[in-house]
């Protein structure tokens, strides 16, 4: 099974449960919690079945968004944290044809798991899509919500696990707009735009650190976002990012973060009309500098572009142009 254990509900929508990640008990009501007798809980959210009044502790009675049950999460973790304890919550999110509002409520110490399909396309149809609907509510330019938010920030953003969810955002939004991520892990997720060009995929802005971004998707359907990835303001730090792939009208992954000491970018796919890696970091040492290593780069413009340090942190990458990245494969340029 690679990894995965496949259940039906219903015997309508598949769904994708990563092993080690979740467990078949958490989807049976009244579960046990996570796992065994440990004092965190398993919320359920279904857009469908659910209600906003409902406590969202079974799907009999699920939360009917994704932000109602990530408030209650967090609202009984802070009651443990007071008291020197501190747990981990799952809110287990079922898939279904129709998307899910965007998410802005900062949460921590949680794994949030999609139950449906893995798919890459836009539309929702049968995964667990959260989209911004294509507008943002007040400040549509200073609050740049979409698909998923933290600038809110409420105190949110620390040892986050997200798994097989898929974030939508048109227009001037980003599909994963997120501030102050640290210790977290998103894995098998899409940030996409649908039937028209976004801001951006997945705008990871101040603090980025100690995170796991793994097999996860920056693109569209008909159209395609500005930046696939984008990193830049604080730091970004002891990173690893390995098996994503974006395709963007600008930059494929865009870095400026000053401070990357021990982060790893290796084994990407990414394409950008005017660059496919970007890297323009002021930092001039090696030990404070992330590794590239073994990306496939491709543009119409340039593939790789590394500032500082590219003969020294650059090795095995495939480009049709290197830029300054010597070390690297080169192809010709097309």
């Amino acid at each position: 099974m690679s990894g995965y254990a496949r259940v039906a509900f219903g015997g309508k929508v598949p769904s994708i449960m990563r092993v080690g990640k979740n467990y078949l008990s958490d989807l049976i009501n009244g579960g046990a919690g996570y796992p065994g007798d440990y004092p965190g809980r398993v919320y359920y959210v279904n857009n469908i079945t659910g209600l906003s009044t409902n406590d969202g502790l079974s799907w009999e009675h699920p939360f009917a968004q994704i932000d109602q049950a990530l408030l209650a999460s967090e609202t009984f973790r802070i009651t443990h944290a007071t008291s020197n304890k501190t747990i981990r919550n799952v809110i287990n999110v079922q898939g279904t044809e129709t998307a899910y509002e965007k998410m802005d409520q900062d949460f921590n110490e949680a794994d949030l798991v999609g139950i449906g399909c893995l798919r890459h396309l836009g539309g929702a149809a049968g995964d667990v899509m959260v989209s911004g609907a294509g507008a943002a509510a007040g400040w549509a330019m200073t609050d740049l919500l979409a698909g998923w938010d933290t600038t809110l920030n409420k105190g949110g953003g620390l040892g986050i696990n997200v798994y097989n969810v898929h974030f939508e955002a048109t227009g001037n939004y980003f599909a994963a707009n997120l501030e102050d991520l640290l210790l977290s892990s998103i894995e098998d997720c899409m940030f996409m735009c649908s039937g028209a060009n976004s801001y951006g995929g997945l705008n990871a802005t101040n603090n980025f650190a100690g995170n796991i971004l793994r097999n996860c998707h920056a693109g569209g359907d008909a159209g395609l976002p500005q930046d696939g990835f984008s990193f830049s303001g604080g730091v970004w730090n002891q990173n690893l990012i390995e098996w994503n792939w974006a395709h963007a009208r600008r930059y494929g992954m865009y870095v400026t973060n000053y401070l990357q000491g021990g982060t790893v970018v290796r084994h990407n796919d990414l394409y950008g009309t005017t660059y496919g890696l970007y890297d323009n970091s002021q930092e001039t040492t090696v030990l404070g500098l992330a590794h590239y290593n073994w990306n496939t780069c491709v543009s119409a413009g340039t593939g790789l572009q590394v500032t500082n340090g590219a003969t020294t942190r650059c090795t095995g990458n495939l480009t049709n142009n290197a830029g300054t990245c010597d070390w690297s494969v080169t192809l010709a340029a097309q």
